[in-house]
């Protein structure tokens, strides 16, 4: 798989089995990891699509080499890849610049504010993709207080989605 998001020139480079933790926070699991290189200018790194054998699945980057003090973090953030009835979804949370090499996780986001490191607007780039963007009440009926967050739904098979998702909320903020 190769393709171009906001810049960056993404291919998978290669499938390994690791121990990893999951994203959310369960150690020492059996992954599957895809791997995928993404290169824009000076900035390199590998996007990692894991599946754990414990069901978890979730995105996270690698070997970051960037002078931006802070892209560095998209290290420690996992975006997490819930399953809903034959789909899945991730949440559209943001990090954001915080202290000098500091960032945090923004959870209530408006779409403009979302989309504001984009140069595609954010919906009709995923709807080409098949995907449908909405609040998680939208979605996949949330009722808690986490319902008017964004999220992506998307088919199981599509990991261009959720790896888009990943730059546009967790790698674009921090460069």
């Amino acid at each position: 798989m190769k393709f171009e998001f906001e810049g960056f020139n993404i291919c998978e480079v290669g499938q390994e089995q690791r121990r990893m933790q999951t994203s959310k926070k369960v150690n020492n699991i059996l992954t599957e990891v895809r791997v995928f290189g993404a290169t824009r200018g000076s900035i390199s790194f590998e996007l990692l699509h894991c599946t754990g054998s414990n069901g978890d699945t979730w995105v996270v980057a690698e070997n970051v080499v960037s002078e931006s003090e802070h892209l560095h973090r998209a290290q420690r953030t996992r975006m997490s890849i819930e399953k809903f009835e034959n789909q899945q979804y991730c949440r559209l949370w943001q990090e954001v610049k915080k202290d000098k090499d500091w960032s945090q996780t923004k959870k209530r986001l408006p779409l403009s504010e979302i989309g504001k490191y984009s140069q595609t607007p954010v919906r009709s780039f995923f709807i080409a993709l098949g995907a449908k963007l909405g609040t998680l009440e939208e979605l996949v009926c949330e009722t808690n207080m986490n319902r008017k967050q964004f999220g992506v739904l998307f088919s199981s098979e599509n990991l261009q989605v959720p790896l888009c998702a990943y730059l546009l909320t967790r790698v674009l903020p921090l460069i």
